[in-house]
């Protein structure tokens, strides 16, 4: 089986269909190689994170077994599809939603019921330590929305006068692009967010898939959403009382200094995430694609 990905990933678009299909590397036990629909300086990031990403031409010179499409653009990926077919290539969707004029391939993922998470997540939630008191972790994703909502959140809680360890992923963010932090200050994480959110007391989320980890681990946590499509995962979790939704700086400060001041909600939160999202869903996923290359 030699799977290839076909992701887009930029600032704009976020770099979560990125690390999703890397868990899914992960979990298949394949090499993570990845054509890109983004800029140069994407790819380059990619290729710093562990990714072999290869151009347009190469992608099909290497003759894949199977595609996997992870591409929110109707048109690309039903591009990708047809050739993929052409080659007689087992094909792969992944979903944020499935319907609507998205093209579907022989497996349509849908991340709601499958959530695609890193390996290390599942590993995490067996050891997962008591946090340390009043860590907070801000994960807002790769893109350069994290400069300026991260530091209005620190400025926010400091206006509080709360004495809090906060830490905020840096994502995809080269180093010499990333700002001073007044409150605060940036950590890496180039192989997941797993050690990192088991620290936290409370997390700070968007709707992608930190979101996700978050609730799996059973880390308190606050979602803002930063792009559109991500507030109908925050609606749905939040009703089920897996997360507090929150919208601004300010409306964020606050939910996460009631969280910290506040042990019963935290465990509610906690329990609900644990219920809403488990840690298997990549490996259903990946047993799905070897039936499916084995048919």
């Amino acid at each position: 089986m030699k799977v290839i990905f076909h992701v887009a990933a930029g600032p704009r678009v976020g770099f979560g269909h990125l690390v999703r299909c890397r868990s899914l590397a992960r979990a298949l036990g394949v090499p993570p190689v990845v054509f890109i629909r983004g800029s140069r300086q994407t790819r380059t990031r990619a290729a710093a994170s562990g990714w072999t990403v290869v151009s347009a031409s190469a992608f099909w010179k290497s003759s894949p077994t199977v595609v996997v499409v992870d591409d929110p653009s109707p048109a690309h990926a039903r591009a990708v599809l047809a050739r993929a077919r052409r080659h007689r290539c087992a094909t792969v969707t992944i979903h944020d939603t499935i319907g609507g004029r998205a093209p579907q391939g022989d497996l349509a993922v849908d991340v709601r019921t499958d959530a695609l998470l890193d390996p290390s997540i599942a590993i995490a939630k067996c050891w997962r330590h008591k946090p340390e008191p009043r860590r907070v972790l801000i994960a807002l994703g790769g893109g350069s929305h994290v400069f300026t909502l991260a530091g209005a959140i620190g400025e926010a809680i400091a206006d509080r006068k709360e004495q809090i360890d906060l830490v905020v992923a840096a994502g995809f963010v080269p180093r010499e692009q990333r700002p001073t932090l007044a409150h605060g200050r940036w950590i890496e994480a180039p192989d997941g967010l797993a050690a990192e959110l088991s620290k936290a007391s409370v997390v700070v989320v968007a709707g992608g898939v930190t979101l996700y980890e978050a609730c799996a681990l059973g880390v308190p946590a606050v979602a803002v959403a930063v792009a559109s499509a991500q507030q109908p995962a925050i609606r749905r979790l939040s009703r089920q009382g897996a997360v507090l939704a929150a919208s601004g700086a300010e409306c964020v400060a606050a939910n996460v200094v009631n969280l910290l001041g506040d042990r019963q909600a935290r465990r509610r939160l906690s329990g609900a995430g644990c219920a809403a999202v488990d840690t298997r869903g990549v490996f259903r996923v990946a047993d799905r694609i070897r039936e499916l290359h084995a048919a």
